[in-house]
């Protein structure tokens, strides 16, 4: 009996187990814990990371499908022949109209919106009828940058230019161009691609600005001092030799350009076939972008004396080509009459 109570006894010593004993946990155990930890938290970055693209694709998909209108108007100051343009690039979703400038003429608007993305943008300002009135220190390319960031939602901005005319008259029709255009990033042009916008700048008739520079009208059918009947007669139109220069002085050339910078075209027709019609496309698409329509003029008077020097004169360009009577008295007045006293 002793025996078996011994035995009984160590059997159940040998199965008894105390439980506040702590096993130790083994370095590869608690890695795989740690890991699974770490695993879950970038699961949890990448779904965040996942939401941020998507919300980011988002924004630039919304972007993309925003779109804009341009419009430009001009203010004129009769007593100091002076103007100023401004240009307005808007979004379609704003519908009002905070243009509240009642003596502003609207000269140009696009019909079609066009999107804008982030970059930087070049609103570009084309004529001969103004020059930049540096009196304010207006920059002499007539050239703004705006810069367009992807934060904004709305990629409205608006640009103005302080301008002095040229000379006495402006419009009516087109009197200048004005580009908006986009940086390429990849070599720094503006010039690969097309412009966001490209607008003409319109001047209706009722809005012509003309002035005579001594504000008086000559009187027509009378012979002047020079010799010269001005008239819209051109049966009577006479230049007299004293007035006749030829088209061979850089400097005349230059100032006869200006006041028929708006019909070197049709001039150019008019001297067919000394003059051809590629010649004159040759013209406008090298000097026409960058130098404006003084330029194509000045370009083509030089090429006619080239040509024709034996009718390159201001009589024959006064009486052959059926000029407006504005155009014939500001020719001789202010260009062929003030050169001659200034040789003189």
């Amino acid at each position: 009996m002793l025996i078996m109570a011994t035995i009984s006894h160590r059997q159940m010593k040998r199965h008894s187990i105390d439980h506040s004993f702590t096993f130790p946990i083994a370095k590869n155990i608690k890695r795989l814990r740690d890991y699974s930890s770490k695993h879950d938290w970038t699961l949890e970055c990448k779904r965040k990371l996942k939401k941020g693209y998507h919300r980011k694709g988002e924004e630039e998909e919304e972007q993309q499908h925003q779109e804009y209108h341009c419009y430009v108007y001009l203010k004129f100051f009769p007593s100091t022949l002076k103007c100023s343009i401004d240009v307005i690039v808007k979004s379609t979703e704003i519908t009002s109209n905070d243009y509240d400038d009642q003596e502003a003429i609207l000269i140009g608007k696009t019909r079609i919106a066009k999107p804008i993305k982030s970059g930087v943008i070049r609103v570009r300002l084309v004529s001969s009828l103004f020059s930049a009135d540096t009196d304010v220190h207006e920059d002499i390319s007539l050239i703004k940058l705006e810069t367009i960031t992807s934060q904004s939602f709305y990629h409205h901005f608006d640009k103005q230019f302080a301008l002095v005319l040229k000379n006495n008259r402006i419009g009516p029709g087109v009197i200048g161009k004005l580009f908006v255009e986009s940086l390429d990033p990849l070599n720094g042009s503006y010039t690969n691609n097309p412009p966001i916008f490209e607008l003409n700048l319109n001047l209706a008739s009722e809005h012509e600005i003309f002035f005579t520079s001594s504000n008086q009208k000559i009187q027509q059918n009378s012979t002047l001092p020079c010799g010269c009947i001005l008239t819209s007669d051109p049966s009577r139109l006479t230049i007299s030799d004293e007035c006749n220069l030829i088209l061979n002085d850089m400097k005349i050339v230059h100032r006869v350009a200006e006041p028929l910078r708006c019909l070197w075209k049709s001039i150019g027709r008019e001297l067919s076939p000394s003059i051809q019609e590629n010649e004159l496309d040759d013209i406008n698409q090298r000097y026409f972008l960058t130098e404006g329509n003084h330029e194509c003029t000045y370009q083509l008077l030089r090429l006619w004396y080239m040509r024709r020097p034996y009718e390159a004169n201001i009589r024959y360009l006064l009486t052959r080509f059926k000029l407006p009577f504005n155009l014939i008295e500001n020719i001789h007045n202010d260009v062929v009459r003030i050169f001659l006293s200034a040789s003189n």
